[in-house]
């Protein structure tokens, strides 16, 4: 059953998924749910694009969006996952009306959902570090690399998110841009190994590998390592191919 409101996910490409920091006054946060996913027997990618189409007729105009992630370059951390689902709310407060109405209205999603996949949920607050640059294509994918980070001893969340933002504009100074942001754990976790997640948004592979080679030809990672050394540290990337299944969320 996908929206357990343990659930939690992220940010994606064609429009600025996640809120701006704001300007003045706290963070703004947008509510976004993750499902590690794996198929059950006899079941594959045509029988969830099915489940898509229910979800996405019973989801109608509501403010919201969604995304699959399939694993790429990931190493043995999702080893048992066939795909990742991410959902994203404009607002908490559309984030319940939502839910109420998958909750009151969904059971045929419901089925179709726990016929298809077995899943585990989270939910993360997602901060905009930096929006997403233009999709490439228009054809709605991209792809997406995702790092676990601990604040250092000593320092606050904000220091580290600051140290990231420092970075981003570093980044955008030399012509790179790309969309960052920083989830929280919100519900359905425990125990975390990690304060937060760094998700970064590409348009595409080509995009990837520009900004990797721009790291490397300018040397960038010194920048990086030196603004965060003592305030954050994150682990490798993990990399995921995405496709969005359904965007009614507007670029802000």
């Amino acid at each position: 059953m996908k929206k357990l409101i343990i659930g939690a996910t992220a940010c994606l490409m064609t429009i600025g998924m996640m809120p701006s920091q704001a300007q003045d006054g706290p963070p703004q946060f947008r509510p976004v749910e993750m499902w590690v996913c794996s198929f059950l027997d006899g079941k594959d990618q045509d029988d969830m694009d099915d489940v898509y189409e229910e979800l996405v007729e019973l989801t109608g105009d509501a403010r919201y969006a969604a995304w699959q992630l399939t694993p790429y370059y990931t190493g043995n951390l999702a080893r048992n996952a066939d795909l990742i689902y991410l959902g994203a709310w404009d607002t908490a407060s559309v984030m319940g009306a939502d839910l109420a109405n998958y909750f009151a209205n969904g059971q045929d999603a419901v089925s179709a959902w726990d016929e298809t996949v077995d899943c585990q949920g989270l939910m993360f607050a997602s901060n905009e570090v930096q929006a997403n640059p233009p999709a490439d294509g228009g054809d709605g994918t991209f792809m997406l690399t995702v790092s676990d980070c601990k604040v250092e001893h000593g320092n606050t969340a904000a220091q580290a998110v600051g140290a990231i933002s420092r970075f981003n504009d570093y980044r955008v100074a030399n012509g790179v841009t790309i969309g960052t942001f920083v989830w929280f754990p919100l519900f359905g976790g425990g125990d975390a190994e990690f304060d937060f997640k760094l998700a970064q948004a590409y348009s595409g592979p080509q995009a990837l590998g520009d900004s990797l080679q721009w790291m490397i030809d300018s040397a960038a990672y010194n920048v990086r390592n030196s603004i965060s050394q003592g305030v954050v540290s994150c682990d490798e990337s993990r990399v995921y191919n995405g496709m969005t299944i359904m965007n009614n969320i507007s670029a802000n």
